[in-house]
């Protein structure tokens, strides 16, 4: 019986490799690789320690801190002549509601986060940041190798900058 199984098995692998081989005439070629245009040569994404700083000092932003912080959530936050004049909770939670004033640790500018983005001393530094756009959607920091709750990823989104 086994003999019978294994000899069934195999005649099925020699028809499914067979089916597969591309041995049959099915009117399709492959690209001859000498043929086939290049793609263009991509350019390296800039590495930490070398972001650029946002040059506009006048816009408004939503931050989203994710970390183990005492408070997390939206924060919406103006900034004037780079720097922070008002940042206010886009939501409420842990007994302040939406529309208060956000803590100290969120009154940050874009140039902060970005900072966080070259921070070559950290375990590791994650950075999304589309091409053509002047600052990252999102900046994640694991600050100390093997250490527990440690991490902070900034998120940033609905930036207007003015005039």
């Amino acid at each position: 019986m086994k003999i019978l199984l294994s000899a069934a098995a195999a005649a099925l692998t020699v028809t499914v490799l067979t089916g597969c081989s591309g041995d049959g005439d099915d009117g399709r070629t492959a690209e001859d690789p000498a043929t086939t245009p290049a793609a263009s040569e991509p350019t390296d994404p800039p590495t930490v320690g070398t972001y650029p700083d946002l040059e506009a000092g006048d816009y408004t932003f939503t931050l989203e801190q994710q970390c183990f912080c005492p408070l997390t959530g939206p924060t919406r936050i103006t900034v004037e002549d780079g720097v922070v004049t008002e940042a206010v909770l886009a939501e409420g939670g842990h007994g302040l509601p939406k529309g208060s004033d956000a803590p100290q640790y969120l009154r940050v500018t874009i140039n902060d986060v970005i900072a966080r983005a070259n921070d070559t001393d950290a375990a590791s530094v994650d950075v999304t940041w589309p091409d053509g756009q002047d600052w990252p959607d999102s900046v994640a920091v694991d600050q100390i190798e093997m250490a527990t709750d440690d991490e902070i990823t900034y998120v940033i989104s609905d930036v207007q900058i003015a005039g």
